[in-house]
C-alpha cells in the first residue's frame, strides 16, 4: 500500500483543524466511522467509532491545538511529530495561568482508509510546560533545527 499525497494531506487537516476545532464533532471529518484510535500511555485502551472519539475528546473542543511538526511517510501510512496545546480554562494551574497554554510534544500514527483515517495510535505523556501564546511557542520550535527540537522536552 502506498500513502497518497491525498492521505497526507489529510492527515495534516485532521492535527491542524480536527482537532483544533470548535465542535467535538469537527475531527470526525478525517475520519473513517469506524476509526480506532488510542493514546498508548494516557488511554491504553482503544476508543471506537465516531461516538468514541467525541465521548473522549469533545470536552478539549476549542481549548485544543496540535500542530504537527513533522511528517514522516511509510508504506503502511504516516507518523506525525507535533505540539499540543490546550487551554488552562480555570484556576486548576493556578489563577496566574488562565487563559495560558499546557504544551507538550507527542507523536501519532496514522492509517488510511477510503481516504479517511481508520487508525490514530497517540504516543503522548502529558503536559511538559505553560506558555503563554500558542503561535509564538509553536514559531519559536519550528524555527529550531530538528537536531535541537528532539534535545529538549515539550517546555
Amino acid at each position: 500500500m502506498t500513502v497518497t499525497q491525498t492521505e497526507i494531506e489529510i492527515g495534516r487537516r485532521l492535527f491542524e483543524e480536527g482537532w483544533a476545532g470548535d465542535t467535538p464533532e469537527t475531527p470526525l471529518q478525517f475520519m473513517t466511522e469506524d476509526i480506532v484510535m488510542r493514546d498508548v500511555v494516557g488511554h491504553p485502551e482503544a476508543m471506537h467509532g465516531h461516538q468514541g472519539v467525541v465521548d473522549f475528546w469533545g470536552g478539549s473542543a476549542g481549548i485544543l491545538r496540535v500542530p504537527p511538526e513533522e511528517i514522516y511517510v511509510g508504506d503502511n501510512g504516516i507518523a506525525l511529530s507535533w505540539m499540543a496545546y490546550i487551554e488552562i480554562t480555570d484556576d486548576s494551574e493556578g489563577p496566574e495561568n488562565r487563559g495560558r497554554w499546557r504544551c507538550g510534544e507527542g507523536m501519532s500514527r496514522l492509517e488510511f482508509r477510503d481516504g479517511k483515517v481508520c487508525l490514530e495510535v497517540d504516543y503522548w505523556h502529558g503536559p511538559q510546560g505553560i506558555c503563554d501564546d500558542w503561535v509564538s511557542h509553536f514559531n519559536a520550535r519550528k524555527a529550531m533545527s530538528s537536531l535541537a527540537r528532539g534535545a529538549i522536552s515539550g517546555k
